[in-house]
C-alpha cells in the first residue's frame, strides 16, 4: 500500500541558532532539508532562536528532521557577507494550506470531534497614544509594550495585525519604537482605548 505523504509550504525551525543570535542577519537566507528541498527563512518566531521557513514547492520534512544552512564567506570580502549563489530557490507552485497531521489525529480521538488549537498569541498593552486626537477623540497611532523582547527584530513583524481587546479595534505594526522592545501600531480608523488597555497579536 502506498504511503501518503504530507506536503507543507511553511514550517517552523529551531536549534539552528543560539538564543542571542541576531536573527535579522539570516532572514531571507536559504535553507535545505536533508532530501535537498530548498526553502527561505521568512521571519523569526518567539524569542528562543526559532524561525519560519517557506518552501515555494513544498516539503515533506517532518518534526525532528534536520534543516541545513550552507553559505560561503570570502577572505577578501570586507563586509564578511554570507554567499549562497550556488543554492537556487525554486519557483513557487500552487498549493493549499493543510492542518497539522498530528493535531488532526488527536482530534479524532476525542468524543464528538474537536478543533485545532488557536494560533499562539502574544499579549501586550498600550503604553502611549501618539499624535493629535482625531475628531471623534481617537488616535491614529499607539505605542505598545510587551509583544517583543529587546533582542527581537521588530521590523520582521511589520504589517502584522493587532487587536485591542476592550474595543475590538484593529491596527497593524508599522515599526519599532525606541530600544526597549516597544512597537508602533497604526489604526486606520483610530483607536479609542486608553493607555493601559490590553492588546493581542497572533504569532505567524
Amino acid at each position: 500500500m502506498a504511503t501518503k505523504k504530507v506536503v507543507r509550504y511553511e514550517i517552523f525551525g529551531s536549534d539552528l541558532f543560539k538564543k542571542e543570535t541576531d536573527m535579522s542577519l539570516f532572514v531571507g537566507m536559504k535553507v535545505e532539508t536533508e532530501s535537498g528541498e530548498v526553502g527561505q527563512i521568512k521571519s523569526t518566531f518567539g524569542t528562543a532562536g526559532k524561525f519560519k521557513v517557506v518552501f515555494p514547492t513544498g516539503t515533506t520534512a517532518r518534526e525532528g528532521d534536520k534543516l541545513l544552512l550552507r553559505f560561503r564567506r570570502f577572505a577578501n570580502d570586507e563586509k564578511k557577507g554570507m554567499h549562497q549563489d550556488d543554492i537556487i530557490l525554486p519557483v513557487a507552485v500552487p498549493g493549499i494550506r493543510i492542518e497539522n497531521a498530528g493535531q488532526k489525529e488527536k482530534g479524532k480521538k476525542k468524543k464528538g470531534g474537536g478543533k485545532a488549537p488557536a494560533a499562539p498569541t502574544r499579549s501586550g498593552q498600550i503604553s502611549a497614544l501618539k499624535g493629535d486626537p482625531m475628531e471623534d477623540g481617537g488616535h491614529a497611532v499607539a505605542i505598545v509594550a510587551g509583544f517583543f523582547s529587546v533582542e527581537e527584530n521588530i521590523r520582521n513583524w511589520i504589517g502584522r495585525d493587532v487587536l485591542v481587546l476592550a474595543t475590538s479595534e484593529k491596527g497593524s505594526i508599522v515599526g519599532p519604537f525606541g530600544k526597549a522592545g516597544k512597537c508602533k501600531i497604526s489604526f486606520e480608523a483610530g483607536v479609542h482605548a486608553p493607555v493601559g488597555s490590553k492588546v493581542r497579536m497572533s504569532d505567524p
